[in-house]
């Protein structure tokens, strides 16, 4: 099925971005990251998905890469994948493709998740596309082969991935359109401070 698809990484605050159109990737050594039909699940390959299934597929899909390059898995983190949507949502309603939605700071979304942190990465990878583009494979396709987003899923610098997903929008004059985030990230532990009293 044609589509047209788009994406966009974001790196340590920088930003990029990628349609995925109808020409696929040329095979490359980066294609060994994406995991095989059915490592995932069938949702993998499937569009129209429930928010906590396309989640888990995109999750999966992510760690194969990292695990296959040596790296640890990510951490799901609910905090993120609000931020992820948040940002998704952002995009749909300004009628933009970018990492800062309505001339909004990149970083909005994430305040929840930076409050009392100490020292944080931030990276995001954010992508439309129609028709099988939409799929979590073909999304992550797209990703992998491309060098801004692939460094975003393979750096050791994060620990924790929140996902967005709107699937069905009509977007950028196109109809059935499906948007995905990755919302990559690091923080460290809140500074936790005790209270004591001494009494004479």
């Amino acid at each position: 099925m044609a589509g047209r698809r788009l994406i966009l990484p974001l790196a340590l605050l920088l930003a990029a971005a990628l349609s995925i159109g109808d020409s696929r990737a040329s095979a490359n050594p980066t294609s060994s990251l994406l995991a095989p039909a059915g490592a995932c699940g069938p949702a993998a390959d499937q569009l129209n998905l429930d928010l906590s299934t396309a989640q888990k597929a995109m999750l999966c899909l992510t760690n194969y890469a990292r695990i296959h390059s040596g790296l640890k898995r990510l951490v799901g983190n609910a905090m993120l994948n609000q931020a992820g949507e948040a940002k998704l949502n952002a995009d749909v309603s300004c009628g933009e493709f970018t990492h800062t939605p309505c001339s909004k700071p990149f970083d909005v979304v994430f305040a929840a998740y930076l409050t009392g942190a100490r020292a944080y990465a931030l990276g995001e990878n954010i992508a439309w596309g129609t028709g099988s583009f939409g799929t979590p494979r073909e999304t992550m396709n797209a990703w992998i082969h491309s060098s801004e987003h692939l460094r975003n899923i393979l750096s050791p610098a994060f620990h924790e991935l929140g996902i967005g997903y709107l699937p069905g929008q009509t977007f950028q004059g196109m109809t059935g359109a499906t948007l995905w985030s990755q919302e990559f990230a690091t923080r460290s532990p809140v500074i936790r401070r005790s209270s004591s009293s001494t009494h004479r």
